[in-house]
């Protein structure tokens, strides 16, 4: 709506300047008596610019409309007045204004039928209204027209192309980072929500059996895996109210702390088997992503596997870091595999980073997760 009401305004002012500069001039040479040869019609004439004045408001709702009628008006103003004024602008500025809107082909196609009629006209009337060079200028003018206009028009629609490619770009990276956030609150809190649930029901199973159950050790447990989702939360939260690209974000997870998240599986009666081979500089998106795969991973054996036992190797290599998860529980495909958790989140993180994702129950028993990322480290 803006929009129209802009191209409405410039509409008026261009209407109103061209109607000032075509009558005040007319009438100037007029009242001067600045004539040329005696016309047809005078007031054939006048009526022909008054048409042509008019008709120009509405040159960007009905530019081909416009730009016939104000052709017309000329062909009809020339031979019958005897005053030779600046008619010839509406037309002008109708025919740019017809390219400019992109109907190329019509603007041409007029464009090339009035330089015929003027060259041709003169050259019949051996060249009795202007001269052999005034003709060719202003035939000249007349193809140039439409072709400053043809320009207008395309460097418009680039600038059309770029603002929806821009803006399919924002809309990307925006749903890009909803994902990432969404990811990252689900295998950070989630997993800590995971190990307080899978404590507080093993607590409340061993109270039921036994009320004189101490509940001491779990408590703990529970205190320390909530501070610990407590930090989490606070920094991710704390990231999204800075502003800018260079805003502090804190140090991310990282396979360093892989001990303390195998310590706190056991804590819930996992028996958990670390094996980490090799050691490198690693990049930090790909070691966050390796360390929230293995989260993961844990995360599901604990909600869905009903396992005993879980191995967790970690592969460091020249050129490519592999993690692999294994438990002995249900293999049935049965890993949180909804919308925005689960496998998905997992599948997303690996080939995010050009990596590889495979997941599924094992021939023997049991649950397989494999990642694997490509690693760009320099050598010594």
């Amino acid at each position: 709506m803006l929009h129209r009401f802009a191209v409405k305004r410039i509409d008026l002012v261009v209407g109103l300047v061209n109607a000032v500069v075509v009558v005040a001039w007319t009438m100037l040479q007029w009242v001067l008596h600045i004539r040329d040869n005696q016309g047809l019609s005078e007031s054939l004439a006048w009526t022909a610019m008054a048409v042509s004045v008019v008709v120009l408001f509405w040159r960007s709702s009905f530019p081909l409309a416009v730009t016939l009628v104000t052709l017309a008006c000329t062909v009809v103003y020339y031979p019958a007045s005897s005053t030779d004024g600046p008619m010839l602008s509406g037309f002008v500025v109708a025919l740019y204004t017809l390219a400019a809107l992109g109907r190329l082909m019509a603007a041409g196609a007029i464009a090339v039928g009035t330089f015929l009629l003027v060259v041709v006209s003169e050259v019949i009337a051996d060249f009795a209204h202007m001269s052999p060079s005034e003709t060719f200028m202003l035939s000249g003018w007349i193809v140039a027209v439409p072709a400053i206009g043809a320009i207008v028009a395309s460097n418009r629609r680039i600038r059309a192309e770029t603002a929806v490619a821009l803006q399919e770009t924002q809309r990307r990276s925006a749903a890009e980072e909803r994902l990432r956030i969404a990811r990252e609150l689900h295998d950070a809190v989630g997993h800590h929500l995971s190990l307080i649930n899978v404590q507080t029901a093993a607590a409340l199973r061993k109270l039921k059996k036994n009320p004189a159950f101490a509940t001491e050790g779990t408590l703990r447990i529970i205190d320390e895996t909530s501070r610990s989702s407590l930090r989490e939360l606070r920094a991710m939260v704390g990231v999204l109210r800075e502003r800018g690209e260079d805003s502090p974000t804190g140090p991310g997870p990282t396979l360093e702390q892989l001990p303390s998240l195998v310590e706190a599986a056991r804590a819930s009666g996992l028996q958990v088997e670390l094996r980490v081979d090799g050691r490198a500089e690693l990049p930090v998106a790909v070691d966050a992503a390796a360390y929230r795969v293995v989260q993961e991973s844990l995360t599901n054996v604990l909600r869905h596997a009903k396992a005993k036992r879980v191995q967790v190797k970690v592969v460091i290599g020249t050129s490519t870091l592999a993690v692999a998860v294994a438990d002995d529980g249900a293999g049935e495909a049965r890993r949180g595999n909804g919308p925005g958790n689960g496998l998905t989140g997992m599948r997303e993180r690996a080939e995010s980073l050009g990596g590889t994702f495979n997941a599924g129950p094992r021939d023997d028993g049991g649950f397989l997760v494999e990642a694997t990322w490509p690693l760009q480290v320099e050598a010594p």
